[in-house]
C-alpha cells in the first residue's frame, strides 16, 4: 500500500517568511531569553500514520513551527492559550479537537500540563524526515537554525513506540 503526503504549501507563500519585524520572529528571540523548558515528544506509527505527541509543562511558553500541510490535532490533557495570525487568542481545555491548516504558525501559553497530539498521513518512518517534510524551521532569520534549542523537536530513538491498527 502506498500513501502519498497530502499537498503541501510553499513556505515562502507564507505571510512573516523571513521578516525579522514579525511578530512571532520576534517572539522566538524573546522566547530563547528564557531558561528552556523540556517538552518532551512521543512518535508512535500505524501504516501510513505518524502520530506525534508532545508535552508541555505548566508556564510554559513557545512557538511552533510553520505546518506545510493541514493535518488534525488533539488536547488531550491540560488547558493553554493560542494564538496565530488571523485568529483572536483561544484559550483551551482538554479534551479538544481541531484543524491545523498549512501556512499555521503559533504562539502558545500552557496553563496546566498539556498534552498536543498530531497526525500526519506519511509512508515515512524516520520522525526527523517527517518533520522536515511538513514543517519549515527556517522561517525566522533571526535565529541561527542549528541552534540546540531549535532543535529539541527532534527524536531520540528511545522514544518512538511502535503500533499496530
Amino acid at each position: 500500500m502506498t500513501i502519498t503526503l497530502q499537498n503541501k504549501i510553499d513556505a515562502l507563500s507564507v505571510e512573516g517568511f523571513g521578516d525579522p519585524d514579525d511578530f512571532l520572529n520576534q517572539c522566538d528571540v524573546e522566547i530563547l531569553k528564557m531558561p528552556p523548558r523540556e517538552c518532551p515528544v512521543t512518535h508512535r506509527f500505524t501504516p501510513g500514520l505518524y502520530i506525534r505527541e508532545i508535552f508541555m509543562p505548566k508556564n510554559t511558553i513557545l512557538t511552533s513551527l510553520l505546518h506545510l500541510t493541514t493535518h488534525p490535532y488533539f488536547i488531550m490533557q491540560g488547558e493553554l492559550s493560542v494564538w496565530h495570525k488571523g485568529i483572536q487568542i483561544q484559550r483551551i481545555k482538554a479534551p479538544y479537537t481541531g484543524i491545523t491548516e498549512a501556512g499555521t504558525r503559533r504562539l502558545l501559553f500552557i496553563h496546566e500540563d498539556t498534552i498536543w497530539t498530531t497526525c500526519h498521513v506519511t509512508d515515512l518512518t524516520d520522525p526527523d524526515e517527517i518533520i522536515e517534510s511538513i514543517t519549515s524551521n527556517d522561517f525566522n532569520p533571526l535565529v541561527d537554525k542549528t541552534t540546540p534549542r531549535l532543535n529539541s523537536w527532534r527524536y531520540n530513538r528511545n522514544q518512538i513506540k511502535d503500533s499496530q491498527c
